[in-house]
């Protein structure tokens, strides 16, 4: 079960999908206007960046749902040394207390440090492009777009809300 959550850990912190999106996402306003406009369209900075936002958005929730078979593994590891350590003299019962102790560490450590990454991130998302396109190709596209990030952003926080909930009841 160890290696399980390890491998998932670890193919979530190594996915380049997201890397490499923040970085289109940075730059596709100079490469759309390396084109001519009616080649793409005057909509295409626009959905450049919306198309930009959604596959953000996939890899993102891909990634909580590797969290979430985490959380389900640590869960049944915790139920695991609940038994075991329930064997053993009381001065040795914590010597099995990695998926128990989890949850308090989760809250107090982890939490924090990605919730300020997810702020900068979402930051990112919501201003570069808006500013963008309110310079490049006008308001209305700016609000169109900022909308959109709106949109994609309250359905990743809920699954990320339902994600985090779901992981206290099993504490």
């Amino acid at each position: 079960m160890g290696d399980k959550c390890d491998s998932y850990s670890r193919s979530s912190f190594e996915d380049f999908g997201l890397l490499f999106s923040t970085g289109a996402m940075a730059a596709w306003v100079p490469v759309s206007a390396q084109f001519p406009e009616a080649a793409l369209g005057r909509w295409a900075p626009l959905t450049g960046f919306v198309a930009i936002l959604f596959f953000i958005a996939i890899v993102g929730t891909r990634t909580l749902a590797k969290q979430a078979l985490v959380q389900y593994y640590l869960a049944n590891l915790a139920r695991v040394e609940a038994s075991v350590a329930s064997r053993l003299p009381p001065n040795d019962a914590d010597a099995f207390a990695f998926a128990r102790r989890w949850p308090q560490w989760q809250a107090t450590h982890y939490e924090p440090l990605m919730q300020r990454f997810l702020l900068l991130f979402a930051i990112f998302l919501a201003f570069v492009p808006t500013g963008a396109l309110a310079v490049g190709s006008g308001a209305l596209q700016a609000a169109v777009y900022f909308g959109c990030f709106l949109v994609v952003g309250g359905i990743y926080g809920s699954a990320a809300g339902r994600l985090r909930g779901a992981a206290m009841a099993d504490a």
